[in-house]
Parts: structure tokens; C-alpha cells; sequence
């Protein structure tokens, strides 16, 4: 009934839309959201392959005499790296704050090209394999798997165990039903996993009998009952139909391996992800938890948008999600009264805030209503979700006088979705008119850090806005002044302000052994060991959470890492950890 009622209200505010010209974001007609976060997952496999063979072949064209020196430097680093030192480098790079240098560790492991006929080979490619299913990632892992014969080396049950419960975290239960038919009989599987699959499988296929025999055998061989199993195969296998409101009671602690398997089975049972299950494993259980239909709804929009910001699923399906909330037309008529009512919940509001937007005839109304949205999100550090949301609708909004007082806004907006050229249209339209003000400078540093493509121009925009920089009275923001015109701009006569107050700074600075091998690989211009031992100093901690002085060998190395390909992304980084972006 939920989802007509919604289908009607969504047919009418596009019909009142399309009389009003006004465009609204349209929900993928023929496609689930299953089908929408597995295309995603491919998609965003296949456009990060296109990308690097492009930069590959790029590099090889433009500089063609650096090919040989690159391709030993990438190849020494992996022929150097053992499994004792790639184990303390992984474990060491567990909790990584910066998206940015995530995503280029992710990128250097994910291109080890390593040769597995060689044992040392195959022991860091299972490190590294297992880095990223400990660490949230066992897309990652299921990709790296997938692309290499394995069969004949060690570990191939862990490999085995990947790929079912990879499977079985998107739901695609017939592939599993499928793998698991094609594993050796001799392959031993921790958990009794593979029979409890067997049992799952036979259900699915309503073979109740058959799956009532196996469960038996299985009772009488485990040495210790899997309880949270038993349950959910208690109720997957009943026709009661009093058993909507059960409650199942996982037993502590949930083994890791097996909640995949258990995440398939509640949402068989259409029975919602227990929030103590979910503390086993939150960043590989956020596709499972979304496509669960009976978890709560905002428990669903918080994991769909950390998957969106990890790059996980694409903006066409968190959209989805965001307008399947069920607001009622009183909701959504009383917009006071329900955003009171919701105050505690974040992901409540953004969806409604979202929604409200939809549903605007007028565009007056409208652009209040996208203000607020952004407002909002901007208060709970989810401006990025906001802006890739709403980028249809902004690109709807017409460069005009009434439109002048939300130029900032809307120039920011583009700025975030990499539209420089329509950023600076909205920039100069405001200046054109009232001249330049506090918000609209904030905003042209924005543009002038976010579009610079080259370090020279990140420099300029520093310190030909230093007083707007520097006018934090916080102490630590101005050591960060200090450091980055220090860093970037060696000629610049900059000085710290006389402070006594604090002779010993809390933060503390990393050990010798790593502040040797960070000044070392950056002598050495060795991109790859600078970038580990980087990861390594920053695990754990923030850009403002550690020492300037630290901050200054990492700006010193990040310069030259890779031509200064990050230190745009990286200033912006520490801007924003500082609060001054």
C-alpha cells in the first residue's frame, strides 16, 4: 500500500512539475535497488580500469623515456616488500582518516601486479587480500580474487569463503547456490559454512525434506551449536504467519565469517539487521543493511551514505533510497513541525529535506527549500551528499537577478561537482552586481583550490589570502598558516606571533625509526615507501590531530609525490580536518 501511495504522490509532483517546467531527479523505473548498487559496483570497476590503462598509456606516450625508470621503481618496491614488512605496513594502516591517501593506498595495492608463482608472491597477495576483508572492503577483495587462478595455491579456502560471502552480501543467491556446487569435495570450509549454505540453498529451492536432513546431520556434527544459524533457519523454514514480530536474539560473539550468510537469511525471512549484529562488521555489511527492506529506514540512508562516500554506490541509488522514505502529506505540509519531530535523527531529515525539494511547484519555493537542504547538511559534515543530490535540480536554475542572493551557494554547489566553468559564470554574475564580499571571496577560494592544476596556483591562492586564513585567533590554525606558506612558498617572510602560554605542544610527533624513513623516501623521490610510511604516521589521527612539524615533512614530501599530483586534494584535506574550509 506504502509503495502506491508513493508511486501515486510521485506521479503527480512530476506532473505538477513538467506544467511548471521544473525538473525533478527521476527514480530508475525498470531497475531495483539491488540491480542499481550491483550496476554501480561494475561500473565503478570498469570505469577505474579504464582510467588507469589511459593514465598508463598516457604516460607511456608523453614520457616515454621515464617508462623503464618508473616501471623498476613499482617493481622494486614489490620485489623489496616481503610479507613481514607489507604485514606491518597493513597493520599499521587499519584506521585511515584521509580519504584521499585511502584511496591511493587502495590504488597502489590493488595494482601489485605480483607474480604468484613465486611463494613470497602469493603470502602478500593474501595480505593483502585479507587487509582489505578485515578493513570493510571485501568488494575489493572479491575484484582482486576474481581476476587471478587460484586454485592450485594456498588459501584458496579463504579466497572460496570470499566469494560466496561476497555473494551473499549482494544477494545474488543464485550465483551462490551455483559456487558452491562447483568446490571440490576435499575443500574444508571453517564454520561448517559450506553445509549451512547447502541447507540455505536447498530451502530457496524449496526442498524443506532434504533441508531438514542436512540441518539434523549438521546439529550432531557441530561440536558447538550455531544458535544465530538454528534460528534463522527456524523461521526461513516455518509457514506461520504468527511470527512477523519475532525478535531474534543473536548469541555473542557473531562470527565475522558467518554474518553474510546470516544477512542473506533475515532478509529471506524479511526480518531486519540486529544493530549489535551489525557492530561484527558495519563497513562490509553497508550493501546488505541497504538492500534490507525490513531494517530500519534510517539505519539504511546512514549506510547508503557512507557507501556513496567510500565510492560505493552510485548517486542514482542513493537518490532511490532517499525519496523511498515514507513521508506522509501531513508530513510533508507541516515541514516545522516534522523536522521538531525528527531533530534527533539525521538521516530522516536529510531525506526529508531532500523530498521537500521534489515536491516545490514554484521556484521560488523551491531554491528555499534547497538552501535549507544544504544548511543542513552542511551542520552534520554531509554537504557532499547534498550537493551530488542535488545537481540536476541546480542545473535547473536559471542565472538571473532573482537568483542573485544564492549565487555563493549555487557557485559552491558546481564547485563540488567539478563544474568549474559554471561555478565562475555564478561567481562573476555576483561580483558583476555587488561587487565583492565576505561570501563570495570565501567562495572564490573555493573555486580557485578546488579547480588549480598546478601547485604554483594552490600557492598563489594561499597567500594572496592569507589575512582571510589567518584570521582565526585559534592558535593551531595559525601554526597551519605558518607551516603551509612555509612549506609552499619558501621566500615568504612568515613568522608566528609571540606565545608563551604553551611551551609543550600535546600532540605528539611519530618515532625516529618512521621520521627517518619519511625524510629518506623523500630524498630518495621513492613514492611508494613515502606514501606507506605517511599512511603509517597518519593512522588513527586527523591532519589536525598531529604535529606541525609532522605536517610539514608530509607537505614537504607530498610536493614532489607523484609531481604533486595530491597536494591540491591534500590542502583541501587539511583545510577542511581545521575547519576552515
Amino acid at each position: 500500500m506504502k509503495i502506491f501511495i508513493f508511486f501515486i504522490l510521485f506521479t503527480f509532483i512530476s506532473i505538477l512539475a513538467s506544467a511548471n517546467e521544473i525538473e525533478v531527479i527521476e527514480l530508475h523505473e525498470t531497475k531495483t535497488l539491488d540491480q542499481m548498487v550491483l550496476d554501480n559496483s561494475s561500473e565503478l570497476e570498469e570505469l577505474n580500469t579504464k582510467i588507469d590503462n589511459k593514465e598508463e598509456k598516457n604516460e607511456i606516450f608523453e614520457n616515454s623515456g621515464e617508462v623503464e625508470e618508473k616501471e623498476i621503481e613499482l617493481n622494486n618496491f614489490w620485489s623489496l616488500t616481503n610479507k613481514e614488512s607489507i604485514n606491518n605496513y597493513l597493520n599499521n594502516a587499519n584506521n585511515i582518516k584521509s580519504q584521499i591517501l585511502e584511496r591511493e593506498l587502495f590504488s597502489l595495492l590493488e595494482k601489485s601486479n605480483l607474480d604468484l608463482d613465486k611463494k613470497e608472491n602469493r603470502q602478500i597477495f593474501f595480505s593483502i587480500v585479507n587487509y582489505f576483508y578485515k578493513n570493510g572492503n571485501i568488494t575489493k577483495s572479491y575484484d582482486l580474487i576474481s581476476k587471478k587462478d587460484l586454485q592450485n595455491y594456498e588459501n584458496i579456502n579463504f579466497y572460496n569463503m570470499i566469494k560466496l560471502n561476497y555473494l551473499l552480501s549482494t544477494f545474488q543467491l543464485d550465483r551462490v547456490c551455483e559456487l558452491k556446487d562447483e568446490f571440490s569435495k576435499e575443500i574444508n570450509f571453517k564454520n561448517f559454512l559450506i553445509e549451512k549454505i547447502d541447507i540455505f540453498c536447498l530451502i530457496l529451492n524449496n526442498k524443506y525434506s532434504e533441508a531438514e536432513l542436512l540441518n539434523s546431520i549438521l546439529l550432531e556434527t557441530e561440536a558447538k551449536i550455531d544458535n544465530n544459524f538454528q534460528q534463522l533457519y527456524s523461521v526461513i523454514i516455518s509457514n506461520n504467519n504468527e511470527l512477523e514480530n519475532i525478535d531474534i536474539k543473536f548469541s555473542d560473539p557473531i562470527n565475522k565469517d558467518l554474518i553474510f550468510l546470516y544477512s542473506s537469511m533475515l532478509r529471506i525471512a524479511e526480518l531486519p539487521l540486529n544493530p549489535d549484529f551489525l557492530k561484527v562488521d558495519s563497513k562490509n555489511l553497508a550493501i546488505p543493511i541497504i538492500l534490507n527492506q525490513s531494517s530500519p529506514i534510517d539505519l539504511r540512508i546512514k549506510a547508503a551514505n557512507d557507501s556513496f562516500l567510500g565510492n560505493n554506490i552510485s548517486i542514482e541509488s542513493l537518490a532511490a533510497l532517499y525519496q523511498s522514505v515514507d513521508f506522509n502529506s501531513s508530513q510533508l505540509n507541516n515541514p516545522t513541525e516534522t523536522i521538531e519531530k525528527f531533530s534527533n535523527n539525521i538521516e530522516m531529515l536529510m531525506a526529508f529535506h531532500f523530498q521537500l525539494i521534489n515536491i516545490q511547484i514554484f521556484p521560488s519555493e523551491r531554491i528555499e527549500a534547497l538552501m535549507n537542504f544544504w544548511d543542513f547538511s552542511k551542520l552534520n559534515n554531509l554537504e557532499e551528499i547534498s550537493y551530488s543530490l542535488s545537481y540536476k535540480i541546480v542545473q535547473s536554475i536559471e542565472l538571473s537577478a532573482e537568483n542573485l542572493e544564492f549565487s555563493p551557494q549555487i557557485a559552491s554547489s558546481y564547485i563540488y561537482n567539478k563544474n568549474y566553468e559554471m561555478a565562475l559564470e555564478w561567481i562573476n554574475f555576483y561580483e558583476g552586481i555587488k561587487g565583492i564580499d565576505e561570501k563570495i571571496a570565501y567562495v572564490k577560494i573555493l573555486y580557485n583550490l578546488h579547480s588549480a592544476a598546478e601547485t604554483q596556483k594552490i600557492i598563489e591562492t594561499i597567500t594572496s589570502n592569507s589575512e582571510v586564513f589567518s584570521k582565526s585567533k585559534d592558535t593551531k590554525v595559525e601554526e597551519l598558516m605558518f607551516v603551509l606558506f612555509s612549506t609552499l612558498q619558501n621566500n615568504l617572510n612568515q613568522s608566528l606571533s609571540e606565545n608563551f602560554s604553551t611551551i609543550y605542544d600535546d600532540r605528539l610527533m611519530p618515532s625516529t625509526f618512521i621520521i627517518e624513513n619519511l625524510n629518506d623516501s623523500i630524498q630518495n623521490n621513492n613514492n611508494d615507501i613515502f606514501l606507506m610510511y605517511s599512511i603509517v604516521s597518519l593512522n588513527n589521527k586527523n591532519w589536525n590531530e598531529i604535529h606541525p612539524q609532522h605536517l610539514k615533512i608530509l607537505l614537504s614530501g607530498f610536493i614532489s609525490y607523484k609531481d604533486g599530483e595530491l597536494i591540491r586534494e591534500i590542502i583541501i584535506e587539511i583545510l577542511k580536518h581545521y575547519k576552515i574550509l
